[in-house]
């Protein structure tokens, strides 16, 4: 008779934000068919980082139907300071969403990525570095999985892929 493998969920606490990066390239890693990332304005968490475009390049090259969905209360650091997401942005249109929230959910102030609904990273407050990561926690995923999806019920487009000149 074969035995089952059931991964229990894995909650660890994090401390300060070079942890919080790491943990959130750890999600990214694990991540098979969607990543959803709601924070303030992408200037934490190492966003603009060669290792973070890279993680996230590979996602979205393994499936064709793999997604990122990015929801920000402000876009101007996207545009300005993050240069390889708005390369992604670029690259990948048809994969990579980004939207800004409108007043009715400006209140929101914790920031979160999901990967695949089950792996997430859940900073508490976005003045304050202390958050979690869990691996393997579908019900922990699934309650901010649905966040998301009520943010971003409440969002506009934020930026274009396309740069207009003249």
């Amino acid at each position: 008779m074969m035995q089952e493998t059931i991964e229990l969920p894995n909650i660890i606490p994090i401390r300060g934000m070079a942890e919080m990066s790491r943990s959130i390239d750890e999600i990214i890693a694990l991540a098979t068919r969607r990543i959803v990332i709601f924070d303030r304005d992408l200037a934490e968490g190492g966003y603009n980082t060669s290792q973070r475009f890279n993680r996230l390049k590979v996602f979205l090259l393994s499936n064709r139907r793999n997604r990122i969905d990015v929801a920000l209360h402000k876009s101007e650091n996207l545009e300005r300071d993050c240069a390889r997401m708005m390369i992604l942005l670029r690259q990948f249109p048809h994969a990579v969403s980004v939207r800004r929230t409108l007043p009715e959910a400006q209140r929101v102030q914790d920031g979160f990525v999901v990967a695949d609904g089950i792996h997430f990273v859940h900073r508490f407050h976005f003045d304050h570095p202390l958050a979690q990561r869990a691996f393997h926690d579908e019900s922990g995923a699934g309650i901010l999985q649905r966040r998301f999806d009520e943010i971003w019920d409440y969002t506009e487009p934020a930026t274009s892929a396309t740069v207009l000149g003249l």
